[in-house]
């Protein structure tokens, strides 16, 4: 009896078929998502994290279609205060509510609201207290005018390493 040999199948054609395949559907996957994916406008590209801004040793979201008009830092001998401030064509109330929603979210502790007939104020507390972030916002002629304010209190740890 006569026992028929197999040849045993090459690895290399086997690898390089499995590799072909992957690359083959890695393709597919791209394209199929390129034309199936919804199309977004350029507001809507945008993420939270792009819409914010470090104001201090906190990120502060900027308001949507707001204008930054500058920004200012300055050190003092018991912390860093910093400054940003933006302009938009919404009305105080609108914005003074966005800014009342987005400090009671994350890494902040809610404090006050104080609203007036020119616009208003939020005022909240981050890192346990060691930062104080007020907005205050003021109607304009064309608009809104705000101002994000954070103060940011030196821990009082001087490092003493050499």
């Amino acid at each position: 009896m006569s026992q028929q040999v197999r040849k045993p199948a090459n690895i290399w054609v086997l690898a390089s078929v499995t590799y072909g395949a992957v690359i083959a559907v890695a393709i597919l996957s791209i394209l199929a998502y390129y034309y199936v994916a919804p199309k977004r406008t350029a507001s809507q590209q945008l993420t939270d994290a792009e819409r914010s801004m470090a104001v201090g040793s906190v990120w502060i979201p900027i308001y949507p279609g707001g204008t930054i008009e500058g920004t200012a830092s300055a050190k003092h001998d018991s912390g860093t205060e910093s400054t940003l401030t933006f302009g938009t064509k919404d009305t105080t109330d609108r914005v003074l509510s966005f800014y009342q929603a987005a400090l009671k979210k994350g890494v902040f502790r809610f404090d006050t609201v104080t609203k007036n007939d020119g616009g208003g104020t939020v005022r909240s507390m981050a890192h346990q207290g060691k930062t104080t972030v007020v907005v205050t916002i003021h109607a304009t002629g064309g608009g809104t005018r705000g101002e994000i304010r954070t103060i940011d209190r030196d821990s009082g740890d001087k490092d003493t390493r050499k």
